[in-house]
């Protein structure tokens, strides 16, 4: 049995100090996470437990062959929706189920697919759930046109009628809001047909990256050989080796590069099907056909994006110059020195068993049911999570129930519970990461067990509120416990990183997505030299005059798969921004402000529009403050990592 490293023994100490509890010993606390491990490396027990959706392959097969033959029964309430207030409940109860039904198939597969995606029988899995999808999508494209056919004072009696059918009148309500913009039946059908050739786009780009790209071997200063994938990257650029990080940046995105036009036809091609169904369906722009579904305004949108730049002197470039102070740099920050600890060799390694601990102490003021239910998610015997990274796994880190995800609404964590998917690799950012999908895990979990099927998802829009809500209430524990300048320094700089990628960098990514799907609305193709020139010029803008890109860091954006997510990433801004508010109200008010956010928004699902969802849970995002809110945050934190650094290390 081998021996944990000193540095390994010296943050379990550092992490005793700010209150973790360590975990039990043995061969789970010494697992050394290894991205380029094969999956036979990885213990079972750490390991999600696919097997909890349908007990084997052959028990998939079989449902497999029943939802394509019960999908076509569906066209049997096609024109008669106006017949009985039960018959329309019959036939809202038998889409819905055929939905969750769906949703289990491709969750099976995907959790197969996404732990190894050399895989390619898995692949095929994916693949053969997906073909449905279509033929599903066909068999109910008639019954939104045929409902708003139907006068609407018919659909209120009937509900009057029916309790049952009441339950669907939030639903109707955003139905008839949405007429414009709804096909007749033989255009919905035609626009359910495309789905899968839609996807494509996303699909190659994320084949391409995680499984066809190779990348070349990098050394650290010792001239030890690492190797460099997708997954392994985010690790390596915040290395405390600045040659390792280095080598890191000019190696990833120098293979990038030699793919730069691959990318770019990929990404022309995902934002052509936006702007198709965008002219289908008579929406002004890509970005009101993204948000109006959802009923969020686009000048919500542009207000983030506008109040982010328009406070980038005090907070941004304030930071990009707070890191040249701290690494002793004379020139420019540049992107080996923008990850990395502005304090090294601090942040202690955490086991996941530790993590376990310290997450459960810091969600505490959310109460005793959220935190029974985050201990049975957290801990792997129960099979939520897929704990370590390993060859040729998914990068990055997921919870298969959020709705706003390509294949989920919410049906796993009412009937079985919901698949996160995770690369932990003993850092901070590593336990601050299993807190946030956490918070997307017992969202669904909250909303589909208090929520009918219709509305046990919760919109795009929240999706990321829960999830930075805890990794606010994390740091806020630790940085209350820490009684050590060091510690303080580390969680500050953790702040500062979380504020950093979770508003400004997705805010600057939002910004980046909504001018290419400008410039391709009117007319232009989405070429390599206008992408990456395009980006080296927002980051500029966003960093500042004190930053420099390298010759190849412009291509960047060609490994975000994001945006092949339709307007998703503004979400991650405005969800922190959220976040943050609704966990220093929690951390000030302790369970009146708790049971706020859980009653009203956790528990609300999709049941009303988002906006008043989470103002009802105390963040209003229909006024900029809440941004300005988290602008100052960021830049007292600057000032005060400032502050203690320099009185600890006497340098001006």
């Amino acid at each position: 049995m081998s021996h944990p490293s000193s540095r390994h023994l010296a943050g379990a100490a550092l992490a005793l100090t700010i209150g973790v509890c360590l975990a039990a010993g043995g061969a789970r606390a010494e697992f050394k996470p290894d991205p380029s491990a094969p999956r036979s490396a990885i213990p079972a027990e750490y390991q999600w437990a696919a097997g909890h959706i349908f007990a084997n392959e052959a028990a998939w097969e079989a449902e497999l062959a029943a939802v394509g033959a019960d999908i076509p029964k569906l066209n049997g309430f096609k024109g008669r929706l106006g017949e009985s207030a039960a018959t329309m409940l019959d036939a809202q109860a038998a889409a819905t189920e055929m939905g969750l039904r769906l949703t289990k198939l491709y969750t099976y597969a995907q959790a197969l697919y996404d732990v190894n995606q050399s895989d390619g029988h898995a692949r095929q899995m994916q693949g053969r759930v997906a073909a449905l999808f279509p033929a599903f999508g066909e068999a109910t494209s008639w019954m939104q046109p045929e409902l708003l056919e139907i006068d609407p004072a018919v659909i209120r009696n009937f509900m009057a009628e029916d309790k049952g059918l009441a339950v669907y009148a939030y639903y109707f309500e955003e139905l008839w809001r949405q007429k414009e913009f709804t096909l007749s039946s033989p255009e919905e059908r035609l626009m359910a047909l495309t789905g899968n050739m839609r996807s494509t786009p996303g699909d190659a780009h994320e084949s391409l990256l995680g499984v066809d790209m190779k990348f070349p071997e990098i050394a650290d200063a010792e001239g030890k050989k690492i190797p460099l994938t997708v997954s392994g990257f985010s690790g390596l650029r915040s290395s405390d080796d600045a040659t390792l990080r280095v080598q890191a940046r000019d190696a990833f995105f120098g293979t990038l590069r030699g793919y730069e036009n691959t990318f770019s036809v990929l990404l022309d091609g995902a934002v052509k099907s936006h702007i198709m169904s965008k002219d289908a369906r008579g929406y002004k722009t890509c970005l009101d056909a993204a948000l109006s579904p959802d009923n969020i305004s686009p000048d919500a949108y542009r207000m983030l994006i506008g109040t982010v730049r328009e406070n980038l002197p005090r907070t941004m470039h304030k930071y990009v110059n707070l890191r040249r102070k701290v690494m002793g740099l004379d020139g420019a920050l540049t992107f080996p020195n923008l990850y990395n600890a502005m304090v090294a060799g601090i942040e202690p390694e955490y086991t996941y068993d530790q993590a376990r601990n310290v997450i459960t102490e810091g969600l505490k003021p959310l109460g005793k049911e959220y935190c029974a239910l985050l201990a049975e998610g957290l801990d792997p015997k129960n099979g939520w999570i897929d704990v370590y990274p390993n060859e040729d796994k998914r990068s990055g880190a997921y919870s298969k129930d959020k709705r706003s995800g390509a294949y989920s609404n919410g049906s796993l964590a009412r009937d079985v519970h919901p698949y996160v998917l995770h690369n932990f690799d003993n850092t901070l950012d590593a336990v601050s990461t299993t807190a946030h999908e956490m918070g997307h895990a017992l969202h669904s979990v909250f909303s589909s067990r208090n929520q009918p099927p219709v509305y046990a998802g919760y919109t795009t829009f929240l999706a990321e509120v829960a999830s930075t809500c805890n990794e606010a209430l994390l740091t806020n524990h630790l940085l209350a416990e820490a009684d050590d300048v060091d510690i303080k320094l580390m969680l500050l700089n953790q702040r500062l990183e979380s504020i950093r990628q979770t508003i400004f960098r997705q805010t600057l990514f939002a910004d980046f997505e909504l001018r290419f799907h400008e410039h391709a609305e009117q007319g232009n193709p989405l070429t390599a030299e206008f992408l990456n020139g395009l980006y080296a010029e927002m980051i500029k803008e966003y960093y500042g005059p004190d930053y420099e890109l390298a010759a190849n860091d412009a291509c960047e954006w060609m490994f975000i798969p994001h945006f092949y997510y339709n307007f998703y990433v503004f979400t991650y801004a405005t969800g922190l921004t959220s976040g943050l508010a609704l966990a220093d109200e929690i951390s000030a008010r302790g369970d009146v402000a708790a049971e706020r956010y859980i009653n009203n928004m956790l528990k609300a699902g999709s049941s009303a529009p988002p906006l008043d969802i989470l103002r009802n849970a105390g963040v209003d995002l229909e006024t900029p403050a809440p941004i300005v809110a988290a602008m100052d945050m960021f830049e007292r934190t600057v000032e005060e990592f400032d502050r203690l650094w320099t009185t600890k290390y006497g340098k001006n």
